[in-house]
């Protein structure tokens, strides 16, 4: 297919907007900024950013995750409880995993263990929190992932594999065509004085292109050069004149050169043009337009803000059409600078965003990073902030070996919080503006003249729109829904509605439905798959209501192939293929509703209830390992941890439908055969007497006719995740990686390190495990908003 080049242009900000209102105020310049305290302070934003053990995996394996929650506008970690989302999402926007968190204290850690049945191919993981979806999904914390799936050619749908290879044409599509964007310092550009232009040229996808070009007048004489300089961006130097047409010629990655619009010459407006130099930043500003224009401002209003928060604003006059003047950049915090210029009647004229570095980030120093006589690796790392004092806060910490150590993450925490979390749109290997030799000040100036500001429009702030709340910060669990009358479809107002939580033991809460039927139970907190049941008075005519349940579900999800999304790699069956039901399914495309056989033995310590429709694994093993807690694996045997027993083995008994059975008839039941897992430990199993001394695994089978209790609605609530202490893979999965000498893995994860006194992280961890290469990474903020990450490589094939 050949290759097509298309050619838009934008600017950062129209300049017809009508004037909003005058100031009145004699400062003008406090009016605007007591407006955008307004709004920050009502949207006041949070920022999630999870830290992976590592950026690939494998279906089998598990994703350790820490999880930040950081106020959006401090960095400070958000130090009230918040309900926090983790979902991994597959390329048809469908949920495969969630785990719901509580943050404390701004953190959170938990884990994904991945199915073995999980299609191979292109995902996301996500994380945000209730307050985050009151202003959309490009705030949230995102993430692309590539997971294999060893063997999934032999079990992939027919429909999943021709969906896979149009995806795979759609890419390919995509990377032949190129988008070639200019964007004009502070989005205008102006006849008769020095522009500078920032361009980018991307395939569709995204991906930075390399390009040269040249800028020509009518004449075709050559009036600019240009050249891409990283991830296909570039800046030129122009100075045009009005009524003349611009053309550019441009080659991408060595192409015939072929020519295409240049932004138009305006004969009136306002350039807007900013330089860097000696810790102070250089505004100018030259206008030409005429007296009659309503855009005509003798003096003009400059305000500069970072995340909302305005640090710096002045009111100046315009000097024969020119303004400038030079501000300390200490007057700033670290971050993304946002200086927009005013016209007298708030109308935004020109902007620019600019990097602030104030070298105020963490540093990390190595005192020790050595293999002992004991055969443990033993590392000790000092944390400083910028004035070489020790900084106390809280760190996660992630050790990879293997021979081929996949690359770098898209972000880490550094580019994320102080980059990508502000920016519109995903920004192509973004953790690179942050490396130990390059200078944020400088390089990511370049950048941010191609990609807009995401949090707010100065429209919206300065016409006094507030951002509409509808989520509030979360903290506790929510069942809600409406009560209706089946014959007459009518909402019934002040029912009685009864809630049972059924764990260790049974809660009951009561409420009564408000106006059109609604009901709620809010402030719940439990842990794992709970199991619950609603009920309801019933009706005069002695028929029970219908329970209208709206509970947590996933969300569906818009996947858009990016920078960072990969060719589908299975698209045709496998030689040994045969068909597996069920199995590129989401576990969370349906309500958890369900009608279950009566308990028989009291109440259990944990309830595994399997969905017929949506459940992957292939025998009850494979459900114990991946969902049951308090197990643990010991020679073949499965031990309920705690128990054990002088004259038998230790392993549980097991039991199908009320009768002892054999170990491996259970182990080998199909899912899809049981309703549900219970497991008793402890004082629970003594119901069995003797032979339930080391516990016991119970299955209930699907009884054929079973339509279980007309005014009873049995239901599993998604409770929060309780997450496991780190364990290795590579045991457990090693069939995955028959045929692959020393695979990428991680031997240790760490989430909860905290720095003493001394600002010390101190860690061991046995090094039986490294091979070849080992990469250690460790990312983490300090208690009072300042960010860091530091990666160790060490070779030890040299």
């Amino acid at each position: 297919m050949g290759t097509s080049i298309r050619f838009f242009y934008t600017f950062l900000l129209g300049l017809m907007i009508q004037p909003l209102f005058g100031s009145g105020t004699g400062q003008p310049e406090r009016e605007l900024k007591d407006r955008l305290k307004e709004f920050t302070s009502v949207a006041h934003p949070h920022k999630v950013y999870l830290h992976l053990d590592r950026n690939s995996y494998k279906a089998g394996e598990t994703i350790w995750f820490k999880a930040y929650l950081l106020d959006g506008v401090t960095h400070v970690p958000h130090t009230p409880k918040s309900n926090m989302y983790v979902e991994l999402i597959n390329s048809d926007g469908n949920a495969m995993e969630m785990r719901i968190l509580i943050a404390e204290r701004g953190f959170a850690k938990g884990d994904i263990r991945l199915p073995l049945d999980l299609p191979d191919g292109n995902y996301v993981i996500r994380g945000y929190t209730d307050w985050m979806r009151n202003f959309g999904e490009d705030h949230y914390f995102t993430q692309y992932l590539y997971i294999e799936s060893p063997g999934y050619e032999n079990k992939i749908p027919r429909a999943d594999a021709r969906r896979n290879r149009r995806f795979n044409r759609r890419l390919d599509m995509m990377e032949a065509d190129y988008n070639i964007a200019f964007f004009p310092e502070g989005g205008n550009l102006l006849q008769g004085t020095d522009n500078r232009v920032a361009f980018k040229v991307v395939d569709v996808l995204g991906r930075g292109q390399d390009a040269e070009g040249e800028i020509i007048d009518e004449n075709r004489n050559v009036v600019s050069r240009f050249r891409t300089d990283f991830n296909g961006i570039g800046v030129l130097e122009i100075e045009p004149q009005a009524g003349v047409n611009y053309r550019a010629r441009v080659s991408v990655n060595g192409s015939r050169s072929s020519d295409y619009e240049f932004p138009e010459v305006a004969a009136e407006g306002y350039a807007l043009r900013i330089d860097r130099s000696d810790g102070k930043i250089d505004i100018r500003v030259v206008s030409s337009v005429n007296p009659d224009n309503p855009l005509y401002s003798d003096e003009l209003i400059l305000i500069g803000h970072i995340r909302g928060v305005p640090w710096w604003g002045e009111t100046l006059p315009l000097n024969g059409g020119n303004l400038e003047i030079s501000i300390e950049e200490s007057l700033f915090p670290t971050g993304i600078a946002h200086i927009t210029v005013f016209s007298d009647e708030f109308v935004p004229l020109a902007e620019r965003l600019i990097f602030v570095d104030r070298g105020d980030i963490l540093s990390f120093s190595p005192h020790t990073a050595v293999i002992d006589d004991s055969g443990n690796f033993n590392l000790q790392i000092v944390v400083n902030d910028e004035k070489g004092e020790p900084a106390r806060g809280s760190f996660s910490l992630s050790a990879v070996t293997g021979r081929d150590i996949s690359g770098m993450y898209a972000d880490d925490i550094l580019s994320y919080v102080l980059l990508s979390s502000d920016l519109k749109g995903v920004i192509e290997d973004p953790y690179i503006y942050f490396q130990n030799d390059a200078d944020p000040a400088v390089s990511v100036d370049r950048l941010l003249m191609t990609h807009g500001w995401r949090r707010f429009t100065w429209e919206n702030v300065v016409a006094g729109e507030l951002p509409e709340i509808r989520y509030a910060p979360e903290h506790g669990l929510a069942i809600a829904g409406r009560i209706m009358d089946p014959a007459k479809n009518e909402s019934l107002t002040n029912y009685p509605v009864e809630l049972k939580i059924i764990t260790d033991s049974v809660e009951v809460f009561e409420t009564r439905t408000g106006r059109n039927g609604q009901f709620g139970f809010g402030g719940l907190v439990y842990y794992g798959t709970v199991q619950m049941q609603l009920s309801s008075r019933r009706l005069p005519a002695n028929y029970p209501p219908v329970i209208e349940l709206s509970a947590h579900r996933g969300r569906g999800y818009d996947y858009v192939p990016g920078i960072y999304t990969g060719e589908q790699r299975v698209t045709q069956r496998g030689s040994d293929w045969s068909r597996v039901r069920g199995v590129s399914r989401s576990p969370y495309a349906y309500s958890g509703d369900r009608q279950v056989t009566p308990q028989l033995y009291g109440v259990p310590d944990q309830t595994i209830f399997i969905d017929h429709s949506t459940s992957t694994e292939r025998n009850l093993f494979e459900v114990l390992r991946n969902r049951a807690t308090g197990l643990s694996y010991d020679g073949g045997q499965i031990i309920i941890r705690g128990q054990s027993s002088i004259m038998m083995s230790n392993e549980a008994r097991f039991m199908v439908d009320g009768m002892f059975v054999g170990r491996d008839v259970f182990l080998n039941m199909y899912p899809r055969d049981v309703e549900r897992i219970e497991i008793f430990r402890g004082t629970s199993a003594a119901i069995f007497g003797v032979r339930g001394g080391t516990g016991v695994i119970l299955a209930y089978t699907r009884r054929p006719g079973y339509q279980g209790f007309d005014d009873v609605m049995e239901l599993m609530m998604l409770g929060y995740h309780q997450p496991r202490e780190f364990y290795t893979d590579y045991v457990e999965i090693s069939d995955l990686f028959r045929g692959k000498e020393k695979p990428e893995r991680t031997i240790h994860w760490e989430p909860d390190l905290t720095t003493d006194e001394n600002g010390s992280l101190n860690l061991s961890f046995p090094a039986s495990g490294i091979t070849d290469k080992l990469r250690i990474r460790i990312e983490g903020t300090g208690y009072e908003g300042r960010i860091g990450s530091y990666e160790l490589n060490i070779d030890l094939e040299h």
